[in-house]
């Protein structure tokens, strides 16, 4: 339809183009994300859409991250510097209820890296805007995230509080994206 509409602009963009992004790195699709998310960035930065931006520097960040651990690489350079671009764009166009993916997504960065207090300041941040703004999938996000870092520091008993309150709040908000990590 966009094509139609929009035949200069060959994939989606702003807020759908950033979910078709969210789906493709749901599916490992890394290499497209990247392709697609830089030449949206063009128009976006041409444009000034600082909401656009933001959200196309999250899914690069998002992008290379799983492009380092497909690899097995250790280098989240690009990575942290896209999620680091992400937070302070999401920032400063004022989106709050965007905030928390990007926070989300740049502790997982951290984790990876083991920074760790970093990794748990991003998250007790997301948790603290999802909490005030009764953002549930949001939680749930950041419950599964707290349990992969409590489990990265190999502090089993929190890491088991945190899945047991992932899971619960999955199956009762029947939010069945997150089917594969609670089972």
């Amino acid at each position: 339809m966009l094509k139609k509409w929009q035949p200069n602009y060959p994939y989606l963009y702003s807020l759908p183009g950033f979910q078709f992004c969210d789906l493709l790195l749901a599916q490992g699709k890394y290499q497209e994300v990247n392709m697609r998310a830089s030449q949206t960035l063009e128009l976006h930065k041409q444009q000034i859409w600082l909401l656009d931006i933001a959200l196309d520097h999250l899914s690069l960040g998002r992008a290379f991250m799983l492009q380092a651990q497909a690899e097995s690489s250790n280098d989240f350079t690009k990575a942290e510097e896209y999620l680091n671009q992400a937070v302070a764009g999401l920032r400063e166009a004022g989106t709050q209820h965007h905030i928390p993916l990007g926070l989300l997504a740049r502790a997982a960065c951290y984790r990876l890296q083991e920074k760790y207090e970093q990794a748990g300041t991003d998250l007790e941040e997301a948790c603290e805007i999802a909490e005030r703004s009764s953002m549930r999938l949001y939680l749930a996000d950041f419950h599964l995230e707290a349990t992969r870092l409590f489990l990265a520091k190999e502090n089993w008993e929190e890491a088991q509080k945190h899945f047991n309150t992932a899971k619960d709040m999955v199956k009762n908000m029947g939010y069945h994206r997150r089917d594969p990590e609670i089972t």
